[in-house]
């Protein structure tokens, strides 16, 4: 999740947290902050560059969504019970990250009601966004489905791989490549 206004006091005490109690890490290109599978003992707050969360069986991905500047990265099962992440994130670019541990994190959570407001906010729009995914999984076509990622990641698309923007979208990269090259004479009539 994105802080949708750095600039209001309740995600500035979260950033103040982060920077304050956190250490800065930085992780090169498709380096792991999470692994699918294992238990996650940090969150972190994205500083610079992009993150993907990825689901692997076998040889096949699919990408949950994409992180970048100011979103918090973690695993809600292993934050909060202790449970393996279910999903991997791996850098797409060279980033940097404030990291906290996960059982300093829970503690602030439940000392100050800021942060409790945070956790709603942020489980809230977590939820939101998870049911629109699904929604539109189920009833939108794949075109569809790419005008929407487009719009939704307008400002960072070209920091996204084909593959990657194909494995969020649930299509294969041929199939992307289709709808882009249909999208693009669409737009020149």
């Amino acid at each position: 999740m994105k802080f949708s206004n750095t600039s209001s006091p309740l995600n500035q005490g979260i950033r103040d947290l982060f920077i304050s109690h956190g250490k800065k890490i930085k992780l090169g290109k498709k380096e792991i902050f999470a692994k699918q599978g294992f238990p996650l003992f940090s969150v972190g707050l994205v500083e610079t560059g992009g993150f993907k969360l990825v689901y692997k069986q076998g040889k096949k991905e699919w990408i949950k969504s994409f992180i970048f500047e100011g979103g918090v990265l973690g695993s809600l099962p292993s934050v909060f019970n202790q449970k393996p992440s279910t999903y991997s994130i791996l850098a797409l670019e060279p980033s940097e990250v404030f990291v906290l541990p996960v059982s300093e994190f829970k503690s602030k959570l439940e000392k100050k009601n800021q942060y409790k407001e945070f956790l709603i906010q942020f489980l809230s729009t977590l939820y939101l966004k998870k049911e629109e995914r699904v929604t539109d999984f189920l009833l939108l076509e794949p075109d569809k489905r790419y005008k929407k990622f487009i719009q939704e990641y307008q400002s960072v698309l070209g920091r996204i791989s084909q593959i990657d923007q194909a494995a969020y979208l649930g299509i294969t990269n041929v199939a992307l490549s289709r709808i882009k090259k249909r999208t693009f004479l669409d737009n020149q009539k």
